[in-house]
Formats: structure tokens, C-alpha cells, sequence
């Protein structure tokens, strides 16, 4: 057995060894994501804490970070069969679980910011979407808050300014987004975010679709020259804050009402800290010689084009999925974007308001339990 399966194994048993030490009560999540990410950093470990505190001590909880306990790819399968009690979840990842879930993140396109789509995402599937419900049930999955990244924008070693300059492009492109470059006269190449920054240096593509701050976090800003200042859709499918609905069940409505309560909050927290960590991402690729180009309206055009033929794509998309009437849930969806569009703009910068308006129009709106 290698030295680093060995590692892998201790890790674990460190943290089980800790979680039943901390007894019955001590709530396990499981996240593939490094316990440095800013997701744990900023989001679940302060929502943790706060919950353990207006619970008095009732609940505790365990992060079992860096994959130790479940991975990306194994997350729901981790919730559904109780190896973990909460998850960071990519919906992306279980197409045939999480059917309406990750149908309405193939919609990218229909997303321009984070606040407003965290905020809308998390309505939709706790209030408007039946059939979220039954899937997520289905796999022993209580849901309580999702999270949107923040844009996604053309980040690139050479000067594209007009959409017809994306003809014959090579563009690291997933999902939606590879259609897009499609539409455009590009070609989409399947490359992981951790292969990014070779491919762009050495060639093997002239543009990534990805959000802002990878310009840092993946090192971009070293081997990118320009990124278009034109926001690309968001993914809209981190299922953050959730639980077995077996461990869901035997809390108290005390106890229930202290991690819904605190859910609003958290997503503010997440939002609060992606735009931050955008602005940073921004400054210091400006500093290092990237620059940022306005959208020329050709490309503008283009992308409100692919938009509308996108919903008739991702409907079929659907359909082939299992999901036979997917026009309303599309109709209901893009109303609350709307919606959210509009309350974001009154709230601005102020993310305790708009925590208290993700508790007024989705929390204050679940049935009691």
C-alpha cells in the first residue's frame, strides 16, 4: 500500500475517530473542497459555529475537508447512504439523480451575477419546484441552500474582440458554455481547470471560458493577456447547505429553525466573499499586464441570441432526462431571476439586507416543521 493511501486512510479515521468521540449530536460534513477553500473558510465554518452556539451546544458539527470522507463525484452518494450528514454537492455530477437540479444548471447562460442567482436558485428549488423535492427526497437529501459562482468570461492568450474573431477559436469550454463557443464558429476543448494554465502557455487553446478570480487561483494572469469584460452565465449548482433527511428527522424544531435560520446569512457570506476575491482577481491581473476589453456588440448580440436557443436545447435536454414538461419550470425560473434582479439592485452592497431578504422571501415562506 502506498505512502499516499496510507495518509488517505489515516485522515479518515482521524476525522470518524473524531466525530464519535463528539457523540451522537456531532453533525459530519464531508466536502471535497480544501478546508482553506473560501467556501469552508467563509461560509460553512462560520455557519457551523453559529449554529452550535444558538443550538447551545445541542449540535456540533465536523468538516471532514480535502475529500477525506467523500469526493466531488460521490458527495449525494455519501449523503443518501449516511457516510456523511451534510455535503458540498455539484449537482453537475449526478445528472440522473438530481435530474431538475442539474437541468436548471445547464441553464449557465440565464445567469449574470452571483448574488442574483444564489438568491434565485435557492427560491426556486425550495419553493417552486415539486419535482426537486421528490429527486432530492428520493435520495435521502434535505436541501437547504445553493450557491451561484460568480460570471464566467473569455479569459485568453490572444485579442478577440468581435464574435467573428471566435471562428476556428480553440476555447476550454464545458457544458453550456462549449455550445456557445460552438455557435460562435469555435471549437470547445474538454480540458480540466488544472490544465488550464499549460494550455494556454503552450497554445493548445487561445481562450478558457472560467470565472475572473482563476486569473489568481489557477495562475492565469501569468500566461493570459485579455479577458472580456462580458459576463458569460454562472454555475448556479452548489448544493452547500443540506442533510440526510434521516439525521434531518430526529432534530428538534428547535434545532431545525437555528440551521435554516442561519442558512441566509451564509449564502450573503459566500456572495460577499466571491465578489471580494472577483475585485482582487481583477487588480491583480491589471497589475501583472492583462487587460480587460469592453464587449463589442457583435458579441453582445451573440450571446443574447444563443440565449434564447439555448432554452429550447436545455429543454430537450430535459426531456430526454425524464423531466416531460420543462417550459414552466424554465418560465418559473427565469421570473425569479427577475425578481431577484430587481431586489439585488435595491440592496446593492449591503448583504446584511440581502440576507434578510433571502429570509423574508424563501426561508419565512417554508412550511413549518
Amino acid at each position: 500500500m502506498g505512502l499516499q493511501l496510507w495518509a488517505a486512510l489515516g485522515s479518515a479515521l482521524g476525522v470518524l475517530g473524531a466525530v464519535g468521540m463528539a457523540g451522537a449530536d456531532t453533525i459530519t460534513y464531508g466536502s471535497y473542497l480544501s478546508s482553506h477553500h473560501a467556501t469552508n473558510v467563509t461560509s460553512v465554518e462560520p455557519w457551523m459555529r453559529a449554529v452550535e452556539q444558538q443550538t447551545g451546544g445541542s449540535l456540533t458539527f465536523v468538516l471532514a475537508a480535502d475529500g477525506t470522507l467523500v469526493g466531488g463525484r460521490d458527495a449525494l452518494a455519501g449523503i443518501r447512504d449516511g457516510l456523511v450528514d451534510m455535503s458540498m454537492i455539484v449537482d453537475f455530477y449526478t445528472p440522473n439523480e438530481l435530474v431538475t437540479s442539474s437541468i436548471l444548471t445547464e441553464l449557465a447562460l440565464l445567469g449574470a451575477d452571483e448574488a442574483v442567482m444564489t438568491a434565485a436558485v435557492t427560491e426556486m428549488q425550495l419553493l417552486h419546484c415539486p419535482t426537486c423535492d421528490t429527486e432530492a427526497a428520493d435520495n435521502n437529501l434535505h436541501v437547504m441552500g445553493i450557491y451561484a459562482s460568480s460570471p464566467y468570461h473569455f479569459i485568453c492568450n490572444k485579442k478577440f474582440e468581435k464574435a467573428e474573431d471566435f471562428r476556428g477559436a480553440r476555447v476550454r469550454a464545458t457544458g453550456s458554455w462549449a455550445h456557445f463557443v460552438t455557435y460562435l464558429g469555435g471549437t470547445p476543448v474538454n480540458v480540466t481547470s488544472g490544465e488550464m494554465y499549460e494550455a494556454l502557455q503552450r497554445g493548445q487553446v487561445d481562450c478558457t471560458l472560467i470565472n475572473v478570480p482563476a486569473l489568481t487561483n489557477y495562475s492565469l494572469l501569468e500566461v493570459a493577456k485579455y479577458v472580456i469584460d462580458m459576463p458569460i452565465g454562472t454555475f448556479h449548482g452548489g448544493h452547500v447547505y443540506n442533510m440526510n433527511t434521516n439525521v434531518w428527522a430526529r432534530r428538534s424544531s428547535e434545532e431545525k429553525a437555528a440551521m435554516l435560520g442561519q442558512v441566509p446569512q451564509a449564502l450573503a457570506n459566500l456572495v460577499e466573499g466571491a465578489i471580494r476575491e472577483n475585485t482582487n482577481a481583477r487588480q491583480k491581473a491589471t497589475e501583472a499586464g492583462v487587460t480587460f476589453l469592453p464587449a463589442d456588440p457583435s458579441l453582445e448580440t451573440a450571446l443574447a441570441e444563443f440565449q434564447k436557443n439555448e432554452l429550447t436545447r436545455v429543454a430537450d435536454l430535459a426531456r430526454s432526462r425524464g423531466l416531460s414538461d420543462p417550459d414552466p419550470v424554465f418560465a418559473t425560473f427565469q421570473e425569479v431571476i427577475a425578481k431577484w434582479d430587481g431586489i439585488v439592485q435595491e440592496t446593492g452592497s449591503d448583504w446584511a439586507a440581502y440576507a434578510a431578504r433571502i429570509q423574508s422571501e424563501v426561508f419565512d415562506k417554508l412550511p413549518a416543521e
